[in-house]
């Protein structure tokens, strides 16, 4: 939100009326690393009508990936990104196969 407005006047690109109103708000995940005071005035759990997005997922990844990254400094580039990609579509077979059961066991309760 910082020099929002000023970056935004004379863009030929984007056209946001003035009377237009924007909340400022930080990511649920990035809220916390802030002041304490950040937190009950800029997440988005707070906001009301806010909402809520799971679009960040490279840095839900991060912690798996902090794991292996040790083991691809001497790497090649090509091999370094293969091994991340592997990671990140593991990643991402679990949660497929954890949602699959988690929906399985809602479909039995019901």
């Amino acid at each position: 939100m910082k020099n929002l407005w000023k970056r935004l006047t004379g863009n030929a690109f984007i056209n946001i009326p003035a009377e237009l109103p924007i909340v400022s708000s930080i990511g649920i995940w990035h809220v916390h690393s802030h002041q304490t005071e950040c937190h009950a005035r800029y997440a988005p759990s707070f906001i009301p009508s806010a909402g809520r997005v799971d679009g960040k997922i490279i840095e839900m990844l991060w912690s798996i990936l902090n794991i292996i990254s040790p083991s691809t400094w001497g790497m090649s580039f090509p091999h370094r990104q293969e091994l991340l990609d592997y990671q990140m579509n593991d990643s991402n077979f679990q949660k497929m196969i954890r949602m699959a059961g988690s929906l399985k066991r809602k479909l039995r309760a019901w």
